[in-house]
């Protein structure tokens, strides 16, 4: 209990100072206060450098009991994992969250590369929990789409996060996590807007942006109706250079990297308990 209340001070302090979400672009742009417990998978990501000089904030969602998928530009600063933690079960940051998980060891993938000028290729990592989730309701983890999954312009998808609500403009408190129902964009179009897109990325939201990820948000999901349940389709990784909401956003293709998720979350054979 004390832990969980001196990092929920922590977090209150470090927003009021600008701290989190300085170094690395993750909110929501278009969005609304998200319903509680509608994305029980949801976390957010508070990282922190072994020197204490950089701190920031990514998305992320649950996809086991002990371990959480996210961006791996989100760990270009090489986090420390003993200063950084995942907010788990929270709706409104300054309220407080069902856990706050430490961390083991950061998973990047093996081929993932940053390109410069805010571009990446396979950015998809994974974050070991050193103790295991309790699922609940407001707690679980997220489906996660088959090989095979096609998903389109149609289908209903959406996004969630804590991030900036517009360039420059941090989520007010208390910060309530956002969502936003957004659209899936034909490969062709979203090339012709992102000419280093790979058959791994997707884009999402209009031709001239409105409803997109900014500071804070990246790493974080975007979800899409399969029958009654949302699976996740993408990882949030970039968008316009010149600021949030401009054009769509890219993300990783989730169900392009099925072999290096399930290697980890089916084959780790490290135990742990529940916080």
């Amino acid at each position: 209990m004390a832990f969980c209340k001196l990092l929920l001070t922590a977090l209150v302090l470090l927003h009021n100072s600008g701290m989190l979400g300085g170094e690395i672009k993750s909110s929501i742009i278009g969005g609304a206060d998200a319903p509680k417990g509608k994305w029980p998978w949801m976390v957010s990501l508070n990282m922190t450098t072994s020197d204490k000089l950089k701190k920031w904030r990514c998305g992320g969602t649950i996809v086991s009991k002990d371990w959480i998928l996210t961006a791996a530009h989100c760990l270009d600063n090489n986090p420390s994992h003993h200063r950084s933690f995942v907010v788990v079960g929270a709706r409104d940051l300054h309220k407080g969250a069902e856990r706050y998980m430490q961390v083991t060891h950061f998973v990047p993938h093996p081929d993932y590369k940053a390109l410069g000028n805010g571009v990446y290729i396979n950015d998809i990592a994974l974050i070991k929990l050193k103790k295991t989730i309790d699922f609940s309701k407001d707690v679980n983890k997220v489906s996660l789409p088959s090989d095979n999954d096609a998903f389109g312009p149609s289908s209903e998808c959406w996004i969630t996060g804590w991030g900036y609500v517009k360039s420059n403009v941090p989520l007010p408190d208390p910060e309530t996590l956002q969502e936003a129902k957004i659209s899936i964009m034909d490969q062709t179009a979203c090339k012709n807007v992102y000419s280093q897109l790979t058959s791994e990325m997707l884009c999402a939201g209009g031709s001239n942006g409105g409803k997109d990820a900014c500071n804070g948000d990246y790493g974080g999901p975007l979800v899409c109706r399969k029958g009654t349940e949302f699976v996740q389709v993408g990882v949030m990784s970039y968008g316009s250079r010149n600021g949030c909401g401009l054009r769509p956003g890219v993300y990783t293709q989730v169900s392009k990297y099925l072999t290096f998720i399930n290697y980890y979350i089916h084959h780790t054979e490290e135990t742990s308990a529940e916080v």
